[in-house]
This record gives C-alpha cells, structure tokens and sequence, in this order.
C-alpha cells in the first residue's frame, strides 16, 4: 500500500485592513436572531418538553457534551412566554445561594433635643436580606433554567426536593423575610446535566430524580446535525454536511466512547464560514482545518487522510449526479 503523503497547505493570506476599519465579525452566524434550527426530530423534543413544562412537571435534558442540553432547555423556557432566570451549577454554589443570605446591616439613629436640658436618642439596627435567583423566580414566576446542576453538591441540591416536589422553598435563617417562600402558578423548572461518570460532578439523590421527566440525548443524525452547524455558523447547508459528514465518518461511530461532541463540526464550520466571506475555500485547506480541531480531541488524522476522504466524497457526489 502505498504511503499518502499530506498536501501543502496555501497559506492563510488575508486582505490588510487600515487601523479603525471594521473587521469580519467571527460570531457573524452564532449570533443571527434565526440561530436555533429546528425540524422533526427537534421538533419531537421541543413538543414533549413543552407539554410536561406546561403540565407543571420539571423537565431534565441530560447527555454528553456538545449535544445541545442549554439550548434545548433555553428554548422551551422562551416558548413558555415568561421570563427566563438561569443558574449555572458549580461546586461552590451553597444552599444560601439557593435561599438567600444577610449581605449587611443598616443602622438608624435619631437624636432629639427638643427640650434643651434632655438628650434622647433611638438607634434601629436592620439587616440586609439578598433574595436568591430560585427565590425570585418561585415569587414572580419566572422560568428557570438550572444549567448543569449536578456540578453542584447534593448538600445544595437538597433544597430543591421542597420546591420540585410542592412548589415551596423553605428557609430555616433567623434572618430570612419569610420561612417560606410558595412558588408562583406560572413558575416551571428546566435542568441539565452531564453523564454521572463526567469529572467534576456530584452524586445526585435518587428521591431528586425521581421528581423530573429526564430526556437522555444522544447523537442527533446527520442531517439534523448539519441543519444546526449551518444556522449557528452561517455557512452553506451543503458544505455544512460535507463537514459534519467528515466528523462522524473519520471519528467515530454514535457507539464509539471516543466520539467527539458536535461543537468540532461547529468549529470547523465556524472557521470555514469566515474564510468563504473572504475568499474560496480549497478542500486542502478544509483538511488542515479539521485535523486541528479534531486532532486536539484525541484523534489521529493526516491532512492527507482527511484530503482523500473529501476527494472521494466529491468523486461519489459526481457520480450521484450524473
């Protein structure tokens, strides 16, 4: 068999651009209002969603990285038409983040010599209450989207099993305005979270669990996958394929343990979308591009590699047209 050899690569040649002129916006695609891409297969998703939210029922997207959790989660909570409160789990985040906290003191003092001859004072000391993002939101009900609660220690998630479960968030602090706070009719729970073998995460309590509808994404298919890197990055539905096409083709199956998360074909698009606004765009140099950002997840690709794999893609799309 004989050895391929990687193709040079053009270099990167950009036009120069006189100080104070205005620069390609690289978030150009990822930050168009028409962002999230929906179609049967979301679609699905988003009505069950929508359907236990709005039965009052917290909902919890849990999968690997990359599979579109937040998104999903940021998405139902805009359709329920109220207003979105967000929590972002992490391991230093204690149950007074969840209730509330004293963040101070004010002190009043009133002098009156009214009567020359008589002094009398009055001192009133008040503390400061801070209500917390959960307890807002419980009171005005908002939507609240708790983003990767199980970053978060069980300790603190505890105070949820009250709130899921009956709509109420006790306090148990002395200083707390109220001991309990009763969620609002129109306040709804979304969560997410990594698998439970993921660094970084805390057990969590089954009786918690047990007080959610739990979705387990795994990997979209192609087409869906390639209908969402075209809507965040902007680029062509066609080439958008080709890369994600790439991805799963040359780094692994959706049984693979090694499998990279859909942001790799977002990069890679992303970074495509910038060089088509400029100039063309060469399959050497798109072989370049995604073995720098698949190589730094673990895989072990050529550009050549990656090269022959684009030229017969382009030979099998040929043939198909013909």
């Amino acid at each position: 068999m004989s050895k391929i050899e990687s193709q040079p690569i053009p270099a990167l040649s950009t036009p120069a651009l006189d100080v104070g002129s205005s620069q390609p916006n690289p978030r150009l695609g990822l930050n168009r209002s028409d962002s999230f891409f929906e179609n049967d297969e979301i679609s699905n998703l988003l009505k069950r969603g929508l359907f236990y939210a709005g039965a009052g029922v917290p909902i919890h997207f849990q999968g690997t990285a990359g599979r579109g959790k937040t998104s999903l989660a940021l998405e139902i909570a805009r359709r329920l038409g109220r207003k979105v409160s967000v929590i972002a789990g992490n391991d230093w985040l204690g149950s007074d983040d969840l209730i509330g906290r004293q963040v101070g003191q004010s002190t009043t003092s009133v002098v009156d010599k009214y009567v020359q001859r008589v002094r009398r004072s009055e001192t009133q000391q008040r503390y400061d209450w801070q209500s917390s993002v959960l307890a807002d939101a419980m009171q005005n009900g908002h939507t609240l989207v708790y983003d990767e609660f199980t970053r978060s220690s069980a300790k603190a998630n505890g105070i949820l099993l009250s709130v899921l479960e009956e709509g109420v968030l006790l306090s148990t602090n002395p200083l707390a305005e109220t001991d309990c706070i009763y969620a609002h009719p129109n306040f709804r729970v979304i969560l997410t979270s990594n698998p439970s073998d993921y660094a970084g995460l805390n057990a969590t309590p089954d009786a918690l669990m047990d007080r959610m509808v739990t979705f387990r994404l795994t990997r979209y298919s192609t087409q869906t996958e390639s209908g969402i890197v075209a809507a965040r990055t902007g680029l062509d539905p066609n080439v958008s394929r080709k890369i994600v096409q790439l991805v799963h083709d040359l780094f692994g199956g959706p049984s693979d343990e090694g499998e990279c998360s859909m942001r790799a074909a977002i990069m890679i698009a992303q970074i495509a979308a910038m060089r088509l606004r400029a100039t063309s765009l060469s399959d050497a140099l798109l072989s370049q591009i995604a073995a720098d950002v698949l190589n730094g997840r673990g895989a072990k690709l050529s550009t050549g590699k990656i090269a022959t794999y684009l030229s017969q893609q382009n030979r099998t799309q040929q043939e198909v047209a013909r």
